[in-house]
């Protein structure tokens, strides 16, 4: 069981993160610089394996790793300009990403426009070719730094259902390919009743490409899927459990959205 850094409150400093980790009973981290220590620089220029080294050791007194090292970008932003620098800050973290210890570095697949939201733009064959051409890109730079790439589809995004992430694993062939798999990001107020089913699917389909499972709770409020804390919501977290359980037993699964101590109780409930 793995939390978002950024989902624990008034964490000030990286002992703070991992003793409120610990404090949660949790071991493992999905790891986002910017939004868990937004005053520490960390872009491009400035990530380090003596940054990576501190971290892991300052973790490891508290018993907490970093499983997945987060750098969610717009990686088809439409200024070609931005676009770059957000593609070689993904490069260098890949890069040091062994110094903290992670086993992939993850992100989403962007959006057609600058910033990312739904929009039907991104559903074209056009969009999906941008974002397969980027993602073997930075698949090439893990294989260089023999680091994996996770990539999570969503609505929002060019690989945005099960059939575009067949697709894009035919495309990208490579052992440096995983998929992290948030069935919450794949459905709608009108077809949420279908998670399990979607998740079994995705199993059958691809499961051996998964290497993580975000579990973000919801409800459904005005049409709109409202993330809550595990356990709150009408996500069907015991029968996911059990197909992850049953096809990839001890992978990373993320308590998205759970926050403080939410995180406690969200964990007691799958234990």
């Amino acid at each position: 069981i793995t939390i978002r850094g950024h989902d624990l409150s008034e964490v000030q400093t990286i002992e703070d993160l991992a003793e409120k980790t610990k404090e949660q009973g949790i071991h493992t981290l999905q790891l986002a610089l910017g939004l868990s220590f937004p005053e520490i620089p960390s872009g491009a220029n400035e990530i380090n394996s003596g940054m990576g080294n501190y971290v892991k050791r300052v973790l490891e007194k508290q018993e907490v790793t970093v499983g997945i090292l987060s750098c969610y970008i717009n990686m088809i932003h439409p200024d070609l300009t931005i676009r770059e620098e957000l593609l070689t800050k993904f490069e260098q973290y890949l890069r040091y990403a062994p110094s903290f210890g992670a086993s992939m570095v993850a992100s989403e697949t962007g959006c057609v426009l600058p910033e990312i939201q739904y929009t039907e733009e991104n559903f074209t064959d056009e969009a999906f070719a941008e974002a397969v051409s980027v993602i073997r890109r930075l698949v090439k730079a893990g294989e260089k730094y023999q680091m994996m790439v996770g990539i999570e589809p969503g609505l929002n995004h060019p690989v945005y259902s099960l059939a575009r992430v067949e697709q894009l694993i035919q495309a990208v062939d490579s052992d440096y390919l995983g998929i992290i798999l948030d069935p919450t990001n794949l459905i709608t107020s009108s077809d949420y009743q279908e998670q399990v089913q979607l998740v079994e699917e995705a199993f059958e389909r691809f499961g051996e490409k998964i290497c993580a499972v975000h579990l973000k709770d919801f409800r459904v409020e005005q049409e709109k899927i409202v993330p809550v804390n595990l356990g709150d919501g009408v996500i069907e977290y015991t029968k996911i459990k059990e197909i992850i359980k049953k096809n990839r037993p001890y992978l990373y699964v993320v308590l998205e959205e759970t926050k403080d101590d939410g995180i406690r109780y969200g964990r007691s409930l799958l234990e």
